[in-house]
């Protein structure tokens, strides 16, 4: 008997019930509505302006093979995300992803159980940023066995090289993601996080555009049979059983593989390969910036069989050098052509403090459209 056709707003509304999760970890009575999207903010802790030492932070991007520093007074940490939290929880903003949520210099454990719990009290979810083969694992930088640094250390036999796609520069010091040992530290440091910690699911990264290049990664690319981006299959052979065993211990959870890229810049996207070999509640994060700068947004991109999708704007933070801009006018289209394509989550940056009527419009705009991406630009104003 044949199967009925459902579009991405039926699929969404089906996957959400008893998957969507609440920051205290428990799935929620009413699934994804068909008529709105959720705003997940995107943070590095060491560009945040929140706390009382705004002029204290980095403003370059991260990168995978340099440890991203922290130079503020350790109180800064909790202070700066206590705040974004407070401001979330009043305007209804669904999460926010933290890159730099474990640290040494900030509090280490303490203080991310701190944070968590609070956030919790407050409705809004944590999304800790986890870096697979580069960006510090599951403890980004400090002396812990869930630390990337410290782990190779333990077993360099582990370590591997990757080249970056296309082949302009070489990273050292990461992990190889077809060695059955890293993947059970994937696993073992999952379970650790989810013990720990009051987190609603976790956004996980390779490493930027990195694809591993030893002999054992080479034969693994092959064995999959996938016709897309070779850094995109390292992801699906790092959280093939990952994805599985995420929501088979937490069901409810938000667990996001990043990709990156946009629709265009996906080879053989139409047929979503690596979406089809994952576990079908992974949350799929695409970079929606060059997308949405289009003005005919979303025309053309409509190709996609119904997934999990999690939309990020590189717009309004100091490392893209977009902070002083009105962004209220991309924002709606951003939010309509998300919509339209089926998307679950989307959001900007969330590192700079709401002290302005300029950013408070901004972070206002992304819940307004999300809640109503069909609505007229003068609606907002």
């Amino acid at each position: 008997m044949a199967q009925p056709k459902i579009n991405r707003r039926t699929f969404l509304t089906a996957a959400g019930a008893g998957m969507v999760c609440t920051a205290n970890g428990r799935p929620q009575e009413a699934p994804l509505t068909s008529s709105s999207m959720k705003v997940l903010l995107w943070c590095w802790d060491s560009r945040m302006t929140w706390d009382d030492e705004p002029e204290r932070i980095q403003t370059n991007m991260a990168a995978s093979e340099i440890r991203f520093p922290y130079v503020k007074s350790s109180e800064a940490y909790l202070t700066g995300f206590r705040r974004l939290v407070d401001y979330c929880s009043k305007n209804d903003i669904w999460g926010i992803v933290i890159w730099g949520f474990l640290r040494d210099a900030h509090g280490g454990v303490t203080a991310a159980r701190d944070l968590c719990l609070y956030a919790r009290d407050r409705g809004v979810s944590i999304v800790p940023g986890v870096g697979l083969c580069a960006y510090g694992g599951y403890y980004y930088d400090g002396e812990h066995p869930f630390n990337l640094e410290v782990y190779l250390k333990k077993h360099p036999e582990r370590v591997s090289i990757a080249q970056e796609e296309g082949g302009k520069r070489s990273v050292a010091g990461v992990l190889d993601p077809s060695l059955p040992e890293n993947r059970q530290w994937w696993r073992d440091g999952l379970d650790w996080m989810l013990e720990n910690f009051a987190i609603a699911g976790i956004n996980y990264e390779m490493g930027d555009f990195i694809v591993n290049s030893s002999s054992s990664a080479c034969a693994a690319r092959a064995a999959l049979n996938i016709d897309t981006d070779e850094n995109i299959q390292d992801i699906v052979i790092a959280t093939h059983d990952l994805m599985q065993y995420a929501h088979d211990v937490k069901p409810d959870g938000v667990f996001i593989n990043a990709l990156y890229r946009g629709y265009p810049q996906i080879k053989n996207v139409a047929n979503i390969p690596y979406v089809k070999a994952l576990h079908p509640s992974t949350v799929w994060q695409y970079t929606l910036t060059g997308m949405a700068r289009e003005t005919s947004f979303p025309e053309g991109l409509d190709v996609l069989p119904p997934h999990r999708q999690y939309g990020y704007l590189h717009w309004f933070n100091a490392s893209t050098h977009t902070e002083n801009r009105d962004y209220t006018a991309d924002i709606a289209r951003a939010c309509r052509g998300a919509y339209n394509l089926g998307f679950e989550f989307i959001g900007t940056y969330g590192e700079l403090k709401a002290n302005s009527l300029l950013a408070d419009r901004n972070y206002r705009a992304q819940v307004f459209w999300s809640k109503n991406p069909l609505l007229a630009y003068d609606k907002f104003i």
